[in-house]
């Protein structure tokens, strides 16, 4: 049982460890490196998580935080700051059609709001990054 635990451990601060290393490789990259750097997140999404960001913008509300609800909060905090990053990088027309970025903020917002409702934590740092995506959706309708 000890060794069961351990290796959950483990496997949670590694993946953990991932989705900090790809916030870091988004936030330092410049517009040339974005695409491909959204690749490889898509690929670390579909091989741990069976999710892309095609369903990220396609599924319903209901149906992506059921695609959600088994992680770790501290994984759902990392994804969080992760579509963040990737939302703030999407700076050309083009890149926002292709990974529509209206969408994926509102996914994030949705996101946001279901981890508040379950976590004993406040974090200011979800509520930064909530009003920071609230007027992003706002200034796309501007």
């Amino acid at each position: 049982m000890e060794q069961e635990t351990d290796f959950i451990l483990k496997e949670i601060k590694k993946i953990t460890y991932f989705l900090s290393k790809l916030i870091s490789n988004i936030s330092t990259s410049n517009n040339f490196e974005i695409e491909n750097i959204i690749n490889e997140t898509d690929e670390f999404l579909k091989e741990k998580w069976k999710l892309s960001f095609n369903e990220i913008t396609t599924l319903n509300e209901i149906d992506f935080l059921n695609k959600l609800e088994n992680l770790p909060e501290i994984h759902l905090d990392k994804f969080v700051e992760l579509l963040s990053e990737i939302i703030n990088k999407l700076k050309t027309s083009e890149l926002q059609n292709k990974y529509n970025k209206n969408e994926l903020a509102n996914k994030t917002i949705v996101l946001i709001d279901k981890i508040n409702k379950n976590s004993k934590d406040l974090s200011l740092k979800r509520m930064q990054i909530k009003n920071n995506l609230q007027q992003e959706v706002h200034n796309i309708f501007n």
